[in-house]
């Protein structure tokens, strides 16, 4: 399965998280990075800036839940707090933006080992608000390949 995976921090060593969320992401298959980082405020106003950029993700993974699962369980492996709301500021954001072939909405009951302030996970694909958030589009633009979200 070929992912573009949004990755954000606006919370301590933010280009520190940003690697560490990169090598997690490489054990799950081949990363592609995109040669562009950007620096961007905090949408909601609670925090400092982020670090933004997107990669390509070639992985084994075969499901888009399970992939949200595993991307959930590197950000709390980073430290993330999801308990303080939805906009809070972050160590680790993993986004998946686009599955390449997959278009829909998924919700399932939240696997017991995730600690989420949530009963179900959501999933709509692409991501609903990609195209609109340029630290998502430049990063993406820089690596060709935009066509993914249409």
């Amino acid at each position: 399965m070929i992912a573009l995976i949004a990755l954000g921090s606006n919370l301590g060593d933010r280009q520190g998280y940003l690697n560490a969320g990169l090598n997690a992401l490489r054990t799950l298959g081949e990363v592609t990075p995109s040669p562009l980082v950007l620096e961007t405020p905090d949408e909601s106003g609670l925090g400092p800036a982020y670090l933004n950029t997107v990669v390509r993700l070639e992985c084994r993974e075969t499901d888009p839940r399970r992939l949200l699962e595993v991307l959930f369980r590197i950000e709390l492996a980073q430290g993330r707090d999801r308990s303080t709301g939805r906009n809070a500021p972050r160590t680790l954001d993993l986004d998946i933006i686009a599955i390449e072939g997959e278009r829909g909405a998924w919700r399932w009951p939240r696997p017991e080992d995730l600690a989420v302030p949530w009963e179900d996970l959501w999933l709509d694909l692409p991501h609903p608000r990609a195209l609109q958030r340029e630290f998502v589009m430049a990063p993406l633009r820089a690596l060709g390949l935009e066509s993914m979200l249409h």
